[in-house]
């Protein structure tokens, strides 16, 4: 957000990639009107794929399954384009269609899916997407209304 009579300066509230809810606060430290710009496009926008307070602490105790509708989303939403090298590609974060689901699920949970290289992934990364239909089936929405 940008103050009209100081148009060298901007703050921006950023949001966490896993959860959605607000994160940082971003200000920029170069007083003019490009860097003030670029602040202020990051309002209310993920900057990155670090986790929130709240999210780091649910990383610790399991991992994050977020739900995701694959028909809904881009068709190569899970790739970086090849176009992109070096940082650029490095900053890249994957964008599919969420369905609102999001749940912490133990260590043990995920180490009986049949995939391995899911499982891999999900106990180095503490994060997953999830089919919002896989999810229903492994009975994510009732477990969660019940607690």
């Amino acid at each position: 957000m940008r103050n009209v009579s100081e148009p060298n300066l901007a703050v921006a509230l950023t949001k966490c990639f896993f959860c959605g809810k607000d994160d940082k606060i971003v200000i920029n430290m170069r007083l003019n009107p490009t860097a003030a710009a670029g602040v202020d496009a990051a309002h209310r926008k993920v900057l990155n794929m670090s986790p929130c307070p709240e999210c780091a602490e649910y990383m610790k105790q399991g991992v994050i399954l977020i739900t995701i509708d694959d028909a809904k989303s881009d068709k190569d939403w899970s790739v970086p384009p090849p176009e992109l090298y070096g940082e650029a590609r490095n900053r890249w974060m994957p964008n599919p269609y969420r369905t609102g689901g999001f749940f912490v699920v133990k260590d043990e949970a995920i180490k009986r899916l049949p995939q391995p290289k899911m499982v891999e992934w999900a106990l180095k990364h503490r994060w997953i997407f999830i089919e919002h239909e896989m999810a229903k089936m492994l009975g994510l929405f009732e477990n969660a209304q019940k607690e």
